[in-house]
């Protein structure tokens, strides 16, 4: 049931993904909300895409977390949506990095549109993937962080089904952060633009079917980047024949490459006392944090 007492019967789940961390969190939400008895519409965003009508009870918004924001394309539909009458909505954060500054304000100016549209957030979270930018995470780490994914949404989905409100309060210099972070958003429209093709490339097109921004345009079986990059990195990360590097501001990317199955279905036996030794320093107190944490929030 929502805040309200009404039993939640149709959920409408939004959710950007580049590299695939928030895209594994929005299936795992799925089989959750499915084992409870609850039907999911699930939408994968793309730059332009509009909401579809639905007669959904709650409205999930998950997304990555961009240059201390949500990405354009959520902002682009959440803008879209008709006015509702206090709908129950829940925004879910994805990063490599946990619940710590600059990052706790990553949700208000979501929340403050949803807000603005009728719906009553109710509910707001971070989860916790492997981190695809500058240092990857070990992978004791990474595989430990997708173990606990199931525990940490079967806990947000009971949060939800059964009223129970969890709102965070951002530190307050974040809040600067995140209005910072918006120039951010720039340097990634530069970095589109310089991204490097090399020899490799055989004009398969997967890029340009796979860039959730829409800027990869294949010309003479070559891809072309235009101004509108989102920084997710999925198409250097994800490229079939590795063809595509960063002509810029190569230090984000990292080296070894990034990919989810590396991690999928190894046993890290990782347990507190391991994760306290491999998760030092303040880089990774918001993952330690996140997999010490045993609440029901």
């Amino acid at each position: 049931m929502d805040s309200k007492g009404k039993a939640i019967k149709q959920v409408k789940m939004v959710y950007f993904s580049g590299t695939g961390g928030t895209a594994k969190a929005a299936d795992c939400f799925e089989k959750v909300f499915e084992a409870h008895g609850v039907a999911v519409a699930k939408c994968q965003l793309r730059r332009g895409q509009r909401p579809s009508e639905g007669k959904e009870d709650l409205l999930v918004v998950l997304y990555a977390v961009h240059a201390c924001n949500a990405p354009e394309p959520v902002y682009e539909w959440i803008s879209s949506l008709q006015k509702v009458k206090g709908m129950p909505a829940a925004v879910i954060s994805v990063s490599g990095g946990g619940e710590i500054p600059p990052n706790t304000a990553c949700r208000v100016s979501c929340i403050r549109m949803l807000e603005k549209k009728g719906y009553e957030v109710v509910y707001e979270r971070m989860l916790v993937m492997p981190s695809n930018w500058i240092v990857p995470t070990v992978e004791p780490l990474a595989v430990r962080l997708l173990e606990v994914l199931p525990v940490k949404v079967e806990q947000a989905v009971g949060a939800l089904l059964t009223g129970k409100r969890h709102r965070t309060k951002p530190v307050w210099i974040d809040r600067v952060f995140s209005w910072i972070g918006e120039l951010e958003k720039s340097g990634g429209r530069m970095f589109g633009r310089k991204i490097k093709v090399n020899e490799a490339c055989n004009g398969c097109g997967w890029c340009e079917r796979s860039c959730p921004g829409g800027n990869i345009r294949l010309k003479d079986d070559r891809p072309v980047f235009g101004g509108e990059c989102l920084l997710c990195l999925k198409c250097i990360y994800g490229c079939p024949n590795k063809a595509l590097a960063p002509g810029t501001a190569k230090f984000i990317v990292v080296k070894s490459g990034y990919d989810l199955r590396d991690f999928e279905g190894r046993t890290s036996g990782v347990g507190p006392a391991e994760v306290e030794s491999l998760a030092k320093g303040y880089l990774w107190k918001g993952v330690k944090d996140y997999l010490l944490d045993n609440d029901t929030q």
